[in-house]
């Protein structure tokens, strides 16, 4: 029952349309939004109303005796608060995991508008497009998806090896076009460090909710294209590109052995020199995307251009019948994981620390199975030659990576944990893993060893959350950012038990008694 001051917004919605029943009785009897209004409401006056933040503000139309809103100008502040927040509930609603879904119209007309805009092939041929043709665009005529996708990273990395294995007699049954490769090669050759490859355990692609005795490990191979002079990418602006397979494997199985190991979906991203990224009031589209995304299917079936991902990030919530995943539609569901932000997108560093962290609790049989954590290295051992190799080609990436997001969202949590990761990592050869305790960001005070409860609770933050919240709107690892008021409401009520399809987190999988009784822990403190 709507009582008391909301009854004036109530008449003035029906005379101005903008709200219908239904959005009023979800926005009146969402009890996450009640609580979160509830515990920021303290004892206000008047003098305190412009100065209050949206959640008090809209508390002070609401919920306060209607003597307390008489002034004109206090009740326009409200108003215009309530606005903002119903824009804000009407938007995120259906929700799964923070991940849109998207639509396949919606990838449509956004790979349309890519190949006008980037010149990569044409509207009309687009969808035919393979990732020969992402080679091609970049200036690497020959590579092929099979190339790219199963050969050894040394091999496509270093093109004094390359185009001698090209010209041998086995250059037919190492490539599918070595006689393309060579004319590229010896027309103009690369530098080392124009093809960076790498190779590793991906726990983030997989789904979490199936049995660890049978669950499918998750692999990545990434290859990072640097466009050549005179290519179709350097042309039209764009600095560099990215190749991301995702392949798995039965638990223990060595991944990358096999050419019959294929790439569930691989997505491409194309990076845009910095200076011609948008700019806030470039109301024109004369300036490009920070980030532009491309998906492949499996090229078993072709490795045609396709609309969507299939990912597990909402597994718990999916019959299985779905195997645990649902598309997520380019670009909004690449979007989402990569600053939420459509001209501003990010490129995600490679946070090594957090393939060793999982390999501790969820992944505990990894490294009985004799698997590397950087399959390039062969081992997971820091110290070893082969391990420090693997990863400079790593440390080399996540620079350019840490550039980009300084140029796209320099304040952004992702901005952040990408600097800390170099500062730990590539400044002073430090090849060990870091502990999450050690790894927190934002203002102080930050996550520490020296706080006997920080340790274990980031664990929990960082095993059932971070696949999501490391890059989706905030990261677990800024802890004045999750000690909010109106984040520490919101996970109050997302982990409860009988929180609905939709809004109980972790979408992908249950959450233990206990490690609930850890949040609510952290809550209280």
């Amino acid at each position: 029952m709507l009582t008391g001051p909301f009854i004036p917004f109530v008449l003035a919605n029906a005379g101005l349309g903008i709200l219908n029943t239904d959005t009023l009785n979800e926005i009146y009897s969402n009890n996450f939004l009640i609580d979160s209004f509830t515990k920021e409401l303290n004892v206000v006056s008047d003098s305190d109303m412009p100065q209050m933040n949206p959640v008090r503000g809209l508390l002070y139309l609401m919920f306060l005796p209607s003597k307390r809103c008489c002034r004109v100008e206090n009740r326009a502040i409200g108003f215009a608060w309530l606005f903002l927040f119903v824009a804000l509930i009407t938007s995120t609603s259906n929700v799964y995991a923070d991940v849109p879904q998207g639509s396949p119209q919606s990838a449509t007309n956004y790979y349309e508008a890519l190949s006008q805009k980037l010149n990569f092939s044409t509207p009309d041929q687009i969808f035919q497009t393979k990732l020969d043709d992402v080679a091609t665009y970049f200036g690497y005529d020959g590579f092929t998806g099979q190339d790219l996708q199963n050969k050894p990273s040394d091999l496509l990395m270093l093109p004094n090896l390359l185009l001698e294995l090209a010209k041998s007699p086995a250059g037919s049954l190492l490539f599918d076009q070595p006689d393309r490769i060579v004319s590229m090669l010896v027309t103009n050759s690369f530098d080392y460090g124009d093809i960076l490859v790498t190779r590793f355990f991906a726990p983030k692609i997989i789904n979490i909710n199936l049995p660890e005795t049978s669950r499918p490990l998750g692999w990545r191979k990434l290859v990072r294209f640097r466009a050549r002079p005179g290519s179709l990418a350097q042309a039209n602006h764009i600095q560099y590109g990215i190749i991301l397979f995702n392949i798995f494997t039965k638990p223990g199985e060595q991944p990358f052995v096999s050419e019959t190991n294929q790439s569930v979906n691989t997505q491409v991203i194309l990076v845009p020199e910095a200076d011609h990224f948008s700019k806030p009031n470039d109301t024109t589209g004369t300036n490009y995307d920070t980030v532009y995304w491309l998906d492949y299917d499996t090229l078993a079936s072709g490795g045609k251009l396709s609309f969507a991902l299939n990912a597990s990030f909402d597994a718990s919530e999916l019959p299985q019948t779905n195997n645990g995943v649902r598309p997520y539609f380019v670009p909004e569901g690449c979007v989402a994981c990569h600053g939420n932000n459509k001209r501003a997108s990010m490129v995600n560093y490679l946070d090594t620390d957090h393939w060793f962290d999982r390999i501790e609790n969820d992944f505990t049989a990894f490294k009985t199975n004799g698997l590397s954590l950087l399959v390039d290295a062969g081992t997971s051992d820091t110290n070893s030659s082969s391990y420090k190799r693997a990863f400079d080609v790593i440390t080399m990436f996540n620079k350019e990576a840490d550039e980009q997001v300084s140029s796209a969202q320099p304040k952004h949590d992702e901005a952040l944990a990408s600097h800390k990761w170099l500062e730990l990592h590539g400044t002073n050869n430090n090849y060990s893993h870091v502990l999450p305790a050690d790894r927190g960001i934002g203002i102080e005070p930050r996550w520490s060893t020296a706080n006997s409860n920080d340790a274990p609770t980031l664990d929990v933050f960082n095993q059932y959350c971070f696949r999501c919240h490391g890059t989706v709107k905030f990261s677990v690892f800024n802890r004045q950012e999750i000690r909010q008021p109106q984040i520490l409401a919101m996970i109050e009520q997302v982990i409860k038990t009988n929180a609905s399809v939709g809004v109980k987190m972790p979408p992908d999988r249950p959450l233990p008694d206990n490690v609930r009784q850890q949040f609510i822990d952290f809550i209280n403190q």
